[in-house]
């Protein structure tokens, strides 16, 4: 578990320890004695990579950093588990953090570079606005067809399916 970055957990809130997992004895370990939570820290070999960006939603839905770096070449998107990977977060961290002085590009990859986690407050709320698009026009004027791999076209065409709502006159 350590060389994956893995730390086990046990007990909440002021409580909380981090505790060697060589320490418990597994084989007593059951689903009804389980007192244990599982977090792996950010860094090179976390599925998340080295950044992560928070946004409210109640889904637990990330943007974030990847080491998987080869997932950006494939045409398919639907290698992460409802998060979002983004291909440059150092950028968009720059881009967010612009307007807090303790925060340029060179504090950013020192800090990514200490490998301690800091969790850092924007100077102001950024809107996140996500879509969900399986089919649009390329900038060249073909059109593009993805796999509606969340199955939400059916729902949307038996939507579009219902009539106009009638308008009121006032």
């Amino acid at each position: 578990l350590a060389e994956m970055g893995i730390q086990v957990i046990q007990g909440q809130g002021p409580e909380t320890l981090v505790i060697d997992p060589k320490s418990i004895e597994w084989g007593t370990v059951s689903p009804q004695n389980f007192q244990y939570r599982f977090r792996q820290k950010p860094g090179p070999k976390n599925p998340l990579g080295r950044i992560k960006f928070m946004f409210p939603n109640r889904f637990n839905v990330y943007i974030h950093d990847t080491p998987a770096r080869d997932l950006f070449e494939k045409s398919s998107r639907s290698f992460s588990s409802g998060c979002i990977r983004i291909e440059k977060p150092i950028l968009l961290a720059q881009y967010l953090l612009s307007g807090k002085q303790s925060w340029n590009s060179d504090q950013i990859s020192a800090a990514l570079a200490s490998g301690i986690e800091n969790t850092v407050s924007l100077p102001k709320p950024v809107p996140v606005h996500l879509l969900y698009w399986t089919a649009w026009v390329s900038p060249d004027g073909i059109v593009q067809f993805r796999k509606d791999i969340y199955n939400r076209d059916e729902k949307l065409l038996k939507a579009l399916a219902l009539p106009a709502p009638s308008k009121k006159r006032e």
